[in-house]
Formats: structure tokens, C-alpha cells, sequence
């Protein structure tokens, strides 16, 4: 599973357009200091460097020694150790205006645990920004081969939000291609793992597809998208 999860990761290295979509999609409500959480090996991260004070974090040493090697010629972002299952350490507790998790939350089992914990990240109207795998229906083989416990449907997101003490300012879903190109890759390749040549595709027509579901709200998608406001 772990193995399935760091291959996955290195093909998504290549949807550079799909990372610069997501990363834009969140961009006009970040404000540093910004924590990202499950950083991973670091494609979404390098598209918030900007923003500084920037602390990534992940659970697995691995990623974090490839944090660790890839920004080091930043001064202003740190790479911590940081389990969201457990209350963040003390030195982090309401040090950031904004925490970001990019399909991270579904890893985990008690959710709603680990919500209340990110709160405790944030200050005071601070902002936590979700993308996490949508529509239950839509759970397959190779969810559950990542390490997926739940895709979340969007009351049920909302509400545990709600119950973490967090107003959700939006909610919407994204990439409805995507969720699309899932389900057919689980019909046709039930054993096997994202391909190459599926991101690159998929990848080239990302330019059109945000320029659509920037004008239109999609009632579907292969994910889903959450704003929300510490209260």
C-alpha cells in the first residue's frame, strides 16, 4: 500500500498542469504562515513556496528527507514531523493563518478527530483549505490499495467541518473528467495503478477543463474542493 501510494505520487510529478490548477484553485485564500499537511514528496508544495513562512509536514521519514533535500536552499520553510491523528506539539498550536491538505484526510480513520486537531493548528479566523476524493459510489480497488478509508460526499464533509468548529465558506466539487477517467481506468485496469500515459493525456486537456469549471459549477467530480473558517 505504501509502495502504491509513493508510485503514485512520482506519476503525479508529471501533471504539471493539474498540480498548477489545484495549487490556483486555493491560491486567493492563503495567507502565510501556511502549513501543509501529508506534503508528500512535494508537488503541490513547490507551487506554495511562495508563500512564507511555509512548514510542510508528513508522517513518513522518507518524504520528509525528500522535503527536507528539495527546499533546503529555502530559509523560510521548514519540514516537520507532524501526525494529524494526534494533537499537534505545542510549539505549532495556533501558529498558522492557513492549513492546506491535498488528498490527505481520506488516510486517515477517525477524521473528525484529526479536523479538530488541524483546528488547533490555525489562529483565530484562520482558514483550512480540503481537496479530498469524492462520491462514495466511486470507491474502487485502487482507493482502497492507497490507503483510502471513505471518498466523501458533500454533506458529510460539511457537516463533520461544522462539528471540528469550522464555517465552510465554499464546497464545491472538481474535476468531473477525472471522476470520469476513474471509473473507466477500474473497469479496464482493475489491477493496476495510475498510468504514465493516463496523467500525460489527462494532463493536456486540463487547460480547457479549467476554464470550463471556472465558469460553470460541476454537480460531479472526481474530488472535492472545501474553504473553511476556524470559529
Amino acid at each position: 500500500m505504501i509502495y502504491q501510494g509513493l508510485t503514485t505520487l512520482e506519476v503525479l510529478t508529471e501533471a504539471k498542469n493539474y498540480n498548477r490548477w489545484i495549487a490556483e484553485s486555493f491560491s486567493p485564500y492563503i495567507q502565510a504562515p501556511l502549513l501543509e499537511f501529508g506534503a508528500g514528496i512535494g508537488n503541490i508544495s513547490e507551487l506554495l513556496s511562495s508563500y512564507t513562512p511555509l512548514c510542510l509536514t508528513d508522517t513518513d521519514e522518507r518524504m520528509l528527507v525528500h522535503l527536507k533535500n528539495t527546499f533546503s536552499h529555502m530559509n523560510d520553510v521548514s519540514v516537520n514531523f507532524l501526525d494529524i491523528t494526534q494533537p499537534p506539539p505545542e510549539h505549532l498550536v495556533e501558529s498558522f493563518q492557513t492549513v492546506i491538505g491535498i488528498n490527505v484526510l481520506e488516510h486517515v480513520e477517525y477524521d473528525e478527530q484529526a479536523l479538530f486537531h488541524l483546528g488547533n493548528l490555525l489562529k483565530p479566523s484562520g482558514r483550512l483549505l480540503l481537496l479530498v476524493p469524492a462520491k462514495k459510489w466511486a470507491y474502487t480497488d485502487l482507493d482502497e490499495r492507497l490507503g483510502h478509508f471513505r471518498r466523501y460526499e458533500k454533506k458529510e464533509l460539511a457537516e463533520k467541518l461544522a462539528k471540528a468548529s469550522f464555517q465552510v465558506e465554499k464546497l464545491y466539487f472538481f474535476n468531473i473528467v477525472g471522476l470520469l477517467s476513474w471509473i473507466v481506468r477500474d473497469k479496464i485496469e482493475r489491477s493496476g495503478g495510475l498510468r504514465s500515459y493516463q496523467i500525460s493525456l489527462f494532463d493536456s486537456i486540463v487547460p480547457i477543463l479549467k476554464r470550463v469549471e471556472a465558469k460553470v459549477r460541476m454537480p460531479l467530480g472526481i474530488s472535492l474542493i472545501a474553504i473553511a473558517q476556524k470559529i
